[in-house]
């Protein structure tokens, strides 16, 4: 019987089977797909998660550093700008590959010798007091103390008592790479449109695009051919970066809010996506992600073997995360509400909001902290 079984080899699950590996536990990793998946869209880290990856010594290169961030919205008045000066850091967070990262944290546990079972499709989960079993699609069973789902949610549902729920914010987010004629100098935006968040993230010469639009309308940007598009960014967003001059990469995805009823359930540790998926809106998701993952691993780490997922333990990891999820959850949707919704927020009132972010650094700094460390603090 293995002392962890991590189901889901993304960034979330390979992170805290680095960590708790590295406690000399019997550790390894399940994960459906045949192989690494070698995606290529851009995550968004913050320094917080820098800081966790590097504890796993799994830090992804290349890495590219979000020095500012500068908020505005369209339509109406008021921006402000995050530093990480101001913060006294050396960024306020850090654009990379998915490949890189997923890459990085493979080694690292082939280093540590945990091993990634590539092909491993779970089909039923049967949790008893003293163990959860797996029974894998190819037959094969895998028993452990404590078993952990970072699988994105795709089966917390064979788990009895867990449940999801859904808000579909009626959006989707059209993503891709694009150029300026413009050098980025670190420099993030996140611009709120009445149609939707608009960010751009510096990636060495480039920009990551997360455009928020109606599903229609994310269709149509689709099928617009590369000069279409780039004017009607160019008209949507401002030349605040510059002058668009390039895109690739473009692709787009639905947009909801999905929490688990409890992240919790016998010998069963529920975290990351599998837990609570975000919205993009100031990049939370996989930072928070990262942090369940960081504080799972603190206590697998403090607790004796013989105690690892019996519920004093699992209980101490839900109370644990309960404030800094439930705290990022509600930051998100109310972003996306307040900003696009002028009934909850009018336009002066979010302009009031960024000029007095803009005049009092105390107030940045409280935001800058809020994103970059979550409610953890």
């Amino acid at each position: 019987m293995r002392d962890v079984a991590v189901i889901g080899a993304g960034p979330v699950g390979a992170t805290l089977a680095a960590l708790a590996g590295a406690a000399g536990l019997d550790v390894a990793v399940y994960e459906a797909r045949p192989g690494p998946s070698g995606e290529e869209r851009i995550l968004a880290l913050s320094e917080a998660s820098r800081r966790i990856l590097e504890e796993a010594r799994a830090w992804p290169e290349p890495a590219a550093a979000i020095t500012s961030i500068h908020i505005s919205q369209k339509g109406g008045p008021g921006r402000t700008l995050l530093e990480a000066r101001e913060q006294s850091l050396p960024a306020l967070g850090y654009t990379v590959s998915y490949a890189a990262l997923e890459n990085a944290l493979a080694a690292r546990l082939r280093g540590s010798s945990v091993p990634i079972v590539y092909g491993a499709a779970c089909r039923d989960i049967h949790v008893e007091a003293d163990r959860a079993t797996v029974r894998m699609a190819s037959g094969d069973e895998v028993q452990a103390r404590l078993l952990v789902l970072a699988d994105g949610g795709a089966n917390a549902g064979k788990i009895p008592g867990i449940a999801f729920s859904e808000k579909d914010y009626g959006q989707h987010a059209v993503i891709g790479l694009v150029a300026t004629d413009r050098p980025h100098a670190g420099r993030a935006y996140e611009r709120f449109t009445p149609q939707g968040p608009v960010a751009l993230l510096p990636v060495e010469g480039r920009y990551a695009l997360v455009w928020t639009a109606a599903p229609q309308e994310a269709q149509r940007l689709l099928a617009l051919d590369e000069s279409q598009f780039l004017a009607g960014l160019q008209a949507h967003f401002g030349d605040r970066a510059g002058r668009f001059t390039r895109v690739e990469r473009r692709a787009a995805f639905p947009l909801k809010l999905r929490t688990v009823n409890v992240p919790v359930a016998l010998r069963t540790a529920i975290v990351g996506n599998a837990a609570q998926a975000l919205h993009p809106i100031a990049g939370q998701g996989l930072n928070l992600g990262l942090r369940d993952a960081h504080s799972l691993a603190a206590r697998i780490g403090a607790t004796p073997r013989e105690r690892l997922g019996d519920g004093a333990m699992l209980d101490d990891y839900r109370e644990s995360r309960r404030r800094d999820a439930g705290r990022g959850v509600a930051f998100t949707d109310f972003l996306v509400s307040a900003f696009a919704d002028g009934r909850r927020l009018p336009t002066w009132g979010r302009g009031l909001a960024l000029a007095a972010l803009d005049l009092f650094p105390p107030a940045r700094r409280a935001l800058a902290g809020r994103m970059i460390y979550g409610a953890s603090r």
